[in-house]
């Protein structure tokens, strides 16, 4: 049985966020491939967020994201906090994660599962509407082919594949040119080209009590 806080969530956030931007090449102090970076990498995948706990979580938030509405309004803060998962990871049903995040079979693609959780995570709070009904999916995507994001700016990108209602999401980065781009995308774990992007949200303020 795992207790997850308030301060343990904020700390995958921050340190994903850190690993978000070295891998964008908009982190100043670490740059991809270097020393630092492999240590971002392994705080990350060791110490904030093993595999375990990121599909348990995944499964809660997607879980979250398609429940029936309800009359009660919730506080994020209130859900994470205090919050006890048993885990069993034989039991994890990996359908869930695959579509919003992609087949998982590398450990970098489970890394890119775990980034879409805390983008889930991070993005939540907002998507409750003011009657308090359950969550909604934001509006807020922009079709690539109206416009694309700045260059070198982290977003969240999707596409619908084979099946109607079949939307795959991940973050890339958007850097025309660049030799590992496939049409100006990079996206780790993934090699197709999306069809939407939405700018990532805001980090939660800390509200003092």
């Amino acid at each position: 049985m795992t207790t997850i806080t308030r301060e343990q969530a904020q700390k995958i956030i921050e340190a994903a966020d850190e690993v978000i931007s070295a891998l964008a090449g908009t982190n100043e102090d670490v740059h991809p491939g270097s020393d630092n970076m492999l240590r971002l990498w392994d705080d990350l995948n060791d110490r904030y967020a093993p595999p375990e706990v990121v599909r348990e979580l995944a499964r809660i938030a997607l879980a979250s994201l398609e429940a029936e509405p309800v009359s009660q309004t919730y506080n994020l803060p209130e859900l994470i906090e205090g919050m006890e998962v048993s885990i069993d990871v034989s039991t994890c049903d990996a359908d869930l994660g695959n579509r919003y995040f992609g087949t998982v079979t590398e450990a970098l693609e489970l890394d890119t599962a775990k980034n879409g959780y805390i983008l889930l995570v991070q993005d939540a709070e907002p998507n409750f509407d003011v009657n308090g009904n359950s969550p909604v999916i934001p509006d807020g995507w922009i079709s690539c082919s109206e416009r694309m994001p700045d260059s070198k700016t982290a977003v969240l990108v999707a596409r619908e594949f084979d099946r109607k209602g079949d939307w795959r999401m991940k973050w890339a980065t958007y850097i025309p040119g660049h030799p590992d781009a496939n049409d100006g995308w990079i996206i780790p774990g993934a090699s197709w080209k999306p069809s939407h992007w939405m700018p990532l949200p805001e980090p939660p303020q800390e509200v003092n009590q």
